[in-house]
């Protein structure tokens, strides 16, 4: 009988893995087709990926979105997109399928160490103000290549979301300052009409712009920048900055509304006669003449810095900008975009890659080297009987977080000490993703913050309650550590399959705004291996608490793994409530810091949120199915790692 009740149990547990590895990957294909057919318009837009040399053995990786109308007989406006710092080319999908959409071909392209583009051989810094990001040598690819017969070379505009942007600006800048040389030169006693300039040079001088349009998003130069700025700008240009953009507080104003600042205003009065120049703008406004090249537009949707790649509005005002700078009557409203839909496919594919993992650690664990890796689930923890049981839960969870979440931007501002090259955008062979390295800091101190309190919770209270160190799945040898390793290897390397198959068959992958599964290359591996030992310390601390302190009898499951899911991302959750909090009741921000960095660094670290929720479920499923706290720490650490590593700056030096 119990042979016979022990087969039923084991049938169930098969039939529900099978199950729920037959709806991740059905999940997983709904998602690829999906994004597929809204991105490319149902057929109607080729997406190509191709990769561009530049000098010095560089090379620049980008998406062109063709529409399948555009013919050398039938050339159609070009926009190139750079995305901004710590992004890649798909966070400018966005803009790229509603241009597309309305016969406007895009190029959206991966910045110098970013994306699958190469390094450089200088500073990030300087490389936005020498050679933009690689924007100028798209321009010139564009603008000269043959293979591109039926892009318009009369209308190629540019446009990119705050590091992209400033790029924008420098490119725009590069090209203007050509057109006002030669125009200067064209005053020259020797020159065909002495010092007054002919139509002839006009023309000549006008012809070596090669960008048509401008539009910048997320970054807003101040008055005496625009200023400078306008002197050399000869195309249709545009800003757009958010209302509640996290760097308002450096405009004159010291807020995000554009309507009457010194910064908006100095690039609109750049076109308006000295007798009808304005003291206050209206967002979204047409001043000057798009075919005079004179036109300027302000936009200033409601939304923080980030969600300018995210935005119905943005995603509007681009194609508003675009379709007037080029003087483009198109059918298609601007209220009727798809893009949302598509990051929602993205996203459902996200859901199928986490639930995949699931079913795929219990098959594998059916394999015969990782069989001897399954133990009973040690017995939960006892119920908190008491008032002194329950403060001490509470208590330490309390304590906790209040260390995480002070700590969070003195402990992790330790990279410009420990690791000050990345810190500065400068090239470094050592933990180059500056990205991660103040929240790698962070974590491993949180890390260590919660092994100590769990230390001493047992010493003074868990010891003499009922608690063993057998409820912790603890216990192990150097072969299981090593073979748990290997699974947690070979789960992430599957995982990844998916990944793979999605970009190479369908073009897409699976994300949700910043947080994306994307390709990656061997580089990228090797720089992900140099922060998986810090990042290991916190999700194994996590690990443990979730499955050696939260743990206990009388608890609902799902309910007991909300509970660790919030507790783990929670310093992250305060920080990111009161950075925003403020930031919408007084249009700053609370967290500014020097140069005003931190409120980059709260924002990156609001981007864990998701991950960090998501960790919770997987250190306790694998912790159910093995007995042991050690593969959902090593999962949680490879996968979340290798996430970050592969979508953001990573400053490895050219050479």
């Amino acid at each position: 009988m119990a042979t016979l009740e022990s087969e039923t149990k084991h049938s169930k547990k098969t039939n529900w893995t099978i199950r729920l590895l037959s709806i991740s990957l059905i999940l997983v294909l709904f998602s690829c087709i999906g994004a597929s057919i809204l991105q490319t318009g149902g057929g109607k837009v080729e997406i190509q990926s191709i990769k561009i040399p530049t000098e010095s053995g560089k090379w620049i990786t980008a998406n062109i979105f063709k529409p399948t109308s555009a013919t050398a007989g039938n050339k159609v406006p070009l926009v190139i997109i750079e995305h901004g710092l710590y992004n890649s080319k798909e966070m400018q999908d966005s803009g790229a399928i509603e241009l597309s959409r309305r016969g406007i071909a895009v190029l959206a392209m991966d910045a110098y160490y970013h994306g699958d583009s190469s390094s450089s051989d200088s500073a990030v810094l300087d490389n936005k103000t020498e050679c933009d990001q690689g924007m100028i040598p798209m321009v010139e690819f564009c603008y000269n290549n043959t293979s591109l017969d039926y892009i318009d070379k009369s209308k190629i505009g540019i446009s990119g979301h705050s590091m992209g942007g400033f790029a924008t600006w420098m490119t725009m800048h590069h090209y203007g300052t050509l057109v006002s040389k030669a125009l200067e030169d064209a005053k020259g006693n020797d020159t065909d009409g002495g010092t007054t300039i002919t139509e002839a040079e006009r023309v000549h001088a006008l012809s070596l712009n090669k960008v048509a349009a401008a539009l910048p998003m997320g970054f807003l130069g101040q008055k005496e920048f625009n200023m400078g700025m306008m002197k050399d700008t000869y195309i249709n240009f545009g800003v757009l900055s958010g209302y509640y953009d996290e760097n308002a507080w450096s405009f004159e104003a010291g807020k995000g509304d554009l309507t009457n600042t010194a910064e908006s205003l100095a690039i609109v009065n750049s076109v308006l006669p000295k007798d009808n120049q304005v003291s206050a703008i209206e967002v979204g406004k047409q001043y000057g003449d798009a075919s005079k090249g004179t036109l300027r537009m302000m936009f200033n949707p409601k939304e923080i810095h980030g969600f300018n790649t995210f935005s119905t509005s943005t995603a509007g005002d681009i194609v508003t900008f675009f379709t007037n700078a080029f003087q483009i009557n198109n059918p298609i409203p601007v209220s009727n975009q798809v893009w949302l839909w598509k990051e929602i496919f993205n996203f459902i594919g996200m859901i199928g890659v986490f639930l995949f993992i699931f079913p795929l650690t219990q098959l594998l664990l059916k394999v015969p080297v990782f069989e001897s890796l399954k133990h009973p689930e040690p017995k939960a923890l006892p119920a908190l009987a008491n008032g002194k049981s329950k403060l001490i839960f509470w208590g330490s969870i309390l304590i906790s977080t209040a260390i995480s979440t002070i700590a969070f931007l003195p402990i992790g501002n330790l990279d410009k000490i420990l690791m000050p090259d990345p810190a500065k955008f400068a090239p470094s062979k050592a933990f180059p993703l500056n990205a991660e390295n103040f929240i790698m800091i962070w974590a491993c101190f949180t890390g260590l913050i919660i092994i100590a309190l769990f230390i001493i919770n047992y010493k003074i209270h868990g010891k003499k309650n009922g608690i063993s160190s057998e409820m912790w799945g603890l216990k192990t040898n150097v072969k299981e550590v090593l073979k748990y390793l290997l699974l947690a290897v070979t789960s992430v390397f599957f995982v990844y399959q998916l990944v793979i198959a999605a970009n190479y068959i369908f073009h897409t992958d699976f994300r949700l705004w910043n947080i994306a599964f994307k390709t990656f290359s061997s580089t990228k591996l090797w720089v992900a291996l140099q922060y998986m030992p810090l990042f290991f310390v916190f999700y194994f601390a996590s690990s443990l608490t979730i499955n050696g302190s939260y743990r206990i009898e009388g608890k609902k499951e799902w309910k007991n793994i909300l509970l660790c899911a919030v507790v783990t991302a929670l310093p992250v959750i305060i920080m990111t409530a009161l950075q925003y909090g403020y930031v919408f009741a007084t249009g700053v921000t609370l967290f500014r810091g020097e140069g005003g960095s931190s409120w980059l660094r709260v924002f990156v670290g609001m981007n864990l949120i998701p991950l960090l929720l998501v960790s919770a479920p997987i250190s306790r499923y694998l912790f159910k199915v093995t007995g042991k706290v050690y593969l959902g720490a090593m999962v949680n650490t490879i996968l979340l790692v290798l996430m970050t590593a592969a979508n953001t700056a990573n400053f490895l030096p050219l050479r």
